[in-house]
């Protein structure tokens, strides 16, 4: 009976580890993206996929001696593909945010930027607006805006001029920088 039980938990995990996947598949369709400056929501979704492995490789053993060896030799399994797959989807894009308020405090232009260098740098950045959920952002940008520079020690905040952005009303930012002019548009729909 306990084994039933176990599997049947084991099914219900995967169900609502395929339900959040689906979640954040559906919310990147609509250009919905969920993070947070202090953790990455997606990174923890990503190690309890891996958990679950772990947890399933244990359970589905037969014998005693086969949950002992994969208990123990388990890891040295599905360590190397997490991390492989951590440096794949994470710490190669590695995202920092600024936030910009409007000039009335009711508006919040969320800057995702990253950088990447090969002999000259790339910038890249992405623009999100505040939704009515708070971990909830909207992407204002289908495609990351890319500025190339050469020979400069300007931080991406600077090479973009989000120092010294110009908000035309509360839904409208201009970024002016000696690489670019940008103009931003936060949309109410």
């Amino acid at each position: 009976m306990k084994y039933k039980s176990n599997k049947s938990i084991l099914k219900m995990s995967a169900i609502v580890l395929l339900a959040i996947d689906l979640f954040f598949y559906l919310l990147a369709l609509k250009s919905l993206y969920v993070f947070s400056s202090r953790v990455s929501i997606y990174l923890l979704v990503f190690v309890l996929h891996f958990i679950y492995l772990y947890i399933v490789l244990i359970t589905i053993s037969k014998t005693k001696e086969s949950k002992v060896f994969w208990g123990v030799i388990g890891p040295f399994f599905i360590v190397p593909i997490a991390i492989v797959g951590w440096f794949i989807f994470f710490y190669n894009n590695k995202v920092d945010y600024c936030y910009l308020s409007s000039p009335n405090s009711t508006q919040k232009l969320i800057i995702g930027y990253s950088n990447w260098s090969l002999g000259e740098t790339n910038h890249y950045y992405d623009f999100y607006r505040q939704t009515g959920f708070p971990l909830v952002k909207k992407r204002l940008n289908h495609e990351s805006l890319h500025v190339m520079t050469r020979h400069t020690d300007m931080s991406d905040l600077n090479v973009l001029g989000a120092y010294d952005a110009q908000w035309e009303n509360e839904q409208t930012v201009t970024f002016t920088s000696p690489y670019l002019n940008k103009e931003v548009t936060l949309n109410l729909e």
